[in-house]
């Protein structure tokens, strides 16, 4: 293949997962077909499945696309060179928003309906999803620690797991359980702060 048709291939698949994306977003994994989304591309369906051989297939890419752009953007929140207090507002109020996004919660809420019928998607989910976030948070805090900035005794992937759970324990479950829009900045702030204030009581560095 030329380097020219790599580029075509790799347009077209971003244009499907573009499309897709949009599409099973907005109406849930069932309603969507291979079909409909062919026709949204204005392509044949010979050749949507020329890149994804089925709907789950073709689900998965979108997942792992989404998950991926997101790990990226809360990558981009850890603060090393403030107090252990501020740090952590700053990641935690970041990635409350991204859990809390239009997107995040769509892709979640598929998930979650659909993980029995999708062999291998919740699975895949927690690698790429929940786990990823998990080393991010744990590889994260590790570095506090060797800073001088978290308890020299924590276990810092305990630690990651409990600080994500604090910050998920407020308006996340409200909202996810909900129809409502994503939870405001104010909103947000305030369930950050007070899990900052817990995880700094168990967690921060001791006198």
């Amino acid at each position: 293949m030329t380097e020219r048709e790599h580029g075509a291939g790799g347009a077209r698949r971003k244009a499907i997962l573009a499309t897709a994306r949009e599409m099973f977003l907005d109406q849930g994994y069932k309603p969507v077909s291979m079909s409909a989304i062919a026709a949204r591309l204005g392509g044949s369906k010979t050749t949507l499945w020329s890149y994804f051989p089925s709907k789950p297939v073709l689900f998965m890419a979108v997942a792992e696309d989404l998950v991926d752009e997101y790990a990226e953007f809360i990558s981009a929140s850890l603060v090393l060179n403030q107090p252990l207090d501020r740090s952590l507002t700053v990641f935690g109020e970041r990635l409350l928003a991204a859990l809390t996004s239009p997107p995040i919660t769509a892709l979640m809420r598929i998930v979650t309906g659909e993980a029995r019928d999708i062999p291998g998607l919740g699975q895949m989910f927690h690698e790429q999803g929940l786990a990823r976030g998990w080393r991010i948070t744990t590889e994260y805090f590790a570095e506090l620690q060797r800073r001088g900035l978290l308890r020299s005794s924590a276990d810092p992937f305990r630690a990651a797991q409990h600080f994500i759970a604090l910050c998920q324990s407020g308006c996340y479950q409200i909202h996810m359980i909900g129809d409502q829009k994503p939870p405001n900045a104010a909103t947000i702030a305030a369930d950050v702060n007070e899990a900052v204030k817990v995880f700094c009581a168990a967690y921060g560095p001791q006198d």
